[in-house]
């Protein structure tokens, strides 16, 4: 008997807890994923902090696609937030 593939589905990841699940949930039920992560941090509105917050996401967001075998894109998209 043939089995039927999953379809490919694309979803974005925030590095939070809903989305890493709903990645785990995705390819154990056998979906062809790829993640993608959007960048709109605006660096210089951050430049006082000392600090770039999306690099802690996007590190989790890398591990959670390597533990997963899921490709995961970066997409910035600070241009269109200015």
């Amino acid at each position: 008997q043939q089995q039927q593939q999953q379809p490919t589905v694309a979803m974005l990841l925030s590095g939070g807890v809903d989305s890493s699940v709903a990645l785990n949930i995705l390819t154990r039920q056998g979906y062809n994923v790829t993640a993608f992560y959007l960048k709109i941090w605006l660096e210089d509105e951050l430049a006082h902090l000392g600090q770039c917050p999306w690099e802690d996401d996007y590190r989790v967001c890398q591990e959670v696609c390597e533990q997963a075998g899921v490709p995961l894109e970066s997409i910035s998209l600070q241009d269109e937030y200015r």
